[in-house]
Parts: C-alpha cells; structure tokens; sequence
C-alpha cells in the first residue's frame, strides 16, 4: 500500500472519529442581524446619512456553541462568536470610527470577524473557560434591564463618538468619552461606559450557583488583567429584579500620548441595577461606572479619575396585535473622561450629556424595528472653543434567529 493511500485512510478514519463526536454534541447556531440608517445633523455637515450597524455590542453577531457530556460527571462545550460588519459608512458612526460627518465612504470592504472562540469544561464545581471571550466584567452596565431594550441605547455610546465636536475643533465626541481601563492607544474604545467590555485571551471561573439567581465569576487574561463579578436575578411577585456589580484591574494599559511612551494601571468599577413590572410594563434601569489610573505622562489634559451615570425609564407592553411596544427616554453624564493624542489643547477635563427617546416595535420574538433620537453635548474645562453639541436619527431593524 502506497504512503498516499496511508495518508488518505488516516484521513478519513479522522474525519469519520470528528464526525462521530460532532453528531454526539449539541451544536446550535444563532444570534442576531442588526441595521440602522442615522441621520446626523451637527457642528460639521448636515443631512448626513449612515448605513450602519449598531458599534461592536449590538452589531450583527453569530454564534456557533456546541456541548456534549464527557466522562466524569463533566460537560465540555465550545462557543465561536462572529461578526459580519458593514464598513460601507460615515466616518465616525460606530465604535472606533473617527472623522467628520460629511467624510463619506462608499466601499465594498466588508468583512467577517472572530469576535471570540473558546473552550470550557464544567461540572459541580462549577465552569472553566479558556480563549478568546467576554471576560466576568464585560457588560456589566449593559444587560441589567429586565426589560431587554438593548438595541435602541444602552449605557455606552456607539453612534456619534467618532464625528468632531465643531468646525475648528481636532478633538471627537469620542474623545470625551474615553475608558481608562482600555488600551489608549486605541482610543480608549470611545465608548464611556463598559470599558473592559472587550474579548480578552483570557481565562475564566464562574463558580458554582450557591443561591438561586446569583452568578459569580473571576478573569484573568492578557495584559496582566484581573477582574471579578457578581450579577443576581430574581422576581418578586410581579417585579422583575436584577443587578450587577464588577471591579477590573488592568495592569498593563500603554500608550504612545503626544509622543510620550507611556504606561500605566487603570481600575474600573461598574454597577446596574434593573426593574420592571409584568403587568403594567413599566421598567427602568440606572447605570454607574468609575474609572482610576495612574498613567505615568503630564500635561496631557487627562483626569485621573471619572465617573459615568446612566438611567432609562419606559414602559413595554402590547398595545397592538404585532406584539410589543416600548416606550422610553434616557440620559446619561459622562464626567472628566477627556483624552486626546494631540498635545496642546488645553482642556484639562470634560462633561458629556447624552439625552434620548426611542420608540420600538416587536414583531413576535423574531424581528424589532425601532426609532431614536439622541443628543450629545460636549463640554471642555478651560477649552470652550471644543465646545459641541450633535443630534442624532436613527432607523434600525434587528431579527434574531
């Protein structure tokens, strides 16, 4: 027998043993398809058209998650989060864009990311994960609302954050909503609240249920990142209850600042607490995020210490045949979180308030098409001139699968 006919009958042998345990396992796929259209009306252009998705949480996410019982008591799974992403936009709209709102790209470039791949094993003793995935304090201040109406506004800012604050201005909404606890030399995700809400290479332990509702988890993932979280769900009567609290460390934040290497710690503390009544519908959530750090650069017009407040409040329930209605308002208050690469700007901190309303209509469990307006208002201690405000129209429609 030749070496190829070896090889081929390896082959098969392997692939007929993998296609055994594959149809042993349970596999699913699902997730979500989300689109928006904005319309920005600010200090730089006007009647300017977005076609995008809804930043890196909310966007248009699949999931392939697969789990078996193995020897041992134990079960093992894995989870391979993808994300198509449209990169046919305004720059400026969505995380991480940067530029004004009549800068207007029209390319094909779509792409097909890998959010996260992981492996875990769990049994009585609770459940290890380890790869690339939403580490403990991920979300933290996102999905404490019992209410669900994640997609029209959340507590970070993903639409707006990259257009600049006025026709003179070098500096980005963006830019006063900068998390210390990520890396700044990304910006710091410009996002204001969930700032480690990143996939890490990391390592995870979420501990065993010891009570009814409550989940406990501890990270550790690179760079030198610690972080723990407590979230706890629970219903009394008629009210739905829930809430969460995470602190993370992240001893390996690092930046080249105007020129100036830099590194540092950073530390963030995040809390949400949720309601909602089933009967009347009415809900509400309330957001509260603090960052420190100790980066190791002067005169670079960044404060030390910030703090973010959240809060939503509406009602859902059905008012029509379709299937839900949500009706709700929000505002949030994102203090001291100024930083800028550009030296010589003169602002030495920073307020930003963020208004909104949404209306948004559930079709079924399968498809929501809702509607927003937002305001974000920037202003820079001792650098008016940086002064802006913006207001933003978004259409957007989201099926779950």
């Amino acid at each position: 027998m030749s070496k190829n006919k070896l090889l081929k009958g390896a082959s098969l042998a392997i692939a007929a043993s993998v296609f055994s345990a594959s149809a042993a396992a349970d596999v699913s796929i699902s997730g979500w398809i989300n689109q928006g259209i904005t319309y920005a009306d600010g200090p730089v252009g006007s009647d300017v058209v977005s076609v995008s998705d809804n930043g890196a949480t909310l966007g248009s996410r699949i999931t392939f998650a697969g789990s078996a019982d193995v020897p041992g008591g134990l079960t093992a799974g894995f989870d391979v989060t993808t994300e198509p992403r449209n990169n046919s936009q305004v720059l400026g709209f969505g995380n991480g864009g940067t530029g004004t709102v009549d800068s207007f790209s029209n390319g094909t470039g779509d792409t097909f990311n890998v959010l996260g791949h992981s492996l875990y094993v769990s049994g009585a003793m609770g459940k290890v994960t380890l790869g690339l995935q939403s580490m403990p304090t991920d979300n933290i201040a996102v999905l404490e609302d019992p209410s669900l109406t994640l997609w029209p506004s959340i507590s970070p800012v993903f639409r707006g954050n990259g257009v600049i604050t006025n026709t003179t201005a070098a500096v980005a909404f963006g830019d006063a909503l900068t998390c210390r606890t990520a890396e700044i030399l990304s910006n710091g995700l410009g996002i204001g609240i969930d700032c480690n809400g990143i996939y890490r290479q990391g390592v995870r332990y979420d501990l065993p249920t010891f009570v009814d509702g409550l989940g406990i988890a501890i990270g550790y993932a690179n760079d030198d990142v610690y972080d723990v979280a407590a979230k706890y769900k629970t219903a009394v009567g008629r009210v739905s209850l829930q809430g969460a609290i995470g602190y993370a460390e992240n001893n390996g934040v690092g930046a080249n600042l105007a020129g100036v290497q830099t590194h540092s710690a950073a530390d963030n503390l995040q809390i949400q607490f949720g309601i909602m009544d089933s009967v009347t519908g009415l809900f509400g959530t309330v957001a509260y995020q603090r960052e420190e750090s100790d980066l190791e650069a002067a005169g670079l017009g960044m404060q030390d210490e910030t703090d973010a407040y959240w809060f939503k409040g509406g009602i859902k329930r059905q008012f029509n045949s379709l299937g839900d209605t949500a009706i709700a308002g929000q505002y949030g208050l994102y203090n001291d979180q100024y930083s800028h690469i550009a030296a010589g700007l003169g602002a030495t901190g920073s307020e930003l308030q963020r208004i909104g309303v949404e209306v948004s209509q559930y079709f079924g469990s399968s498809l929501i098409i809702y509607g927003t307006w937002e305001n974000l208002d920037a202003e820079f201690d001792n650098a008016a001139a940086l002064d802006g405000d913006i207001d933003l129209f978004t259409l957007g429609v989201t099926f779950f699968f």
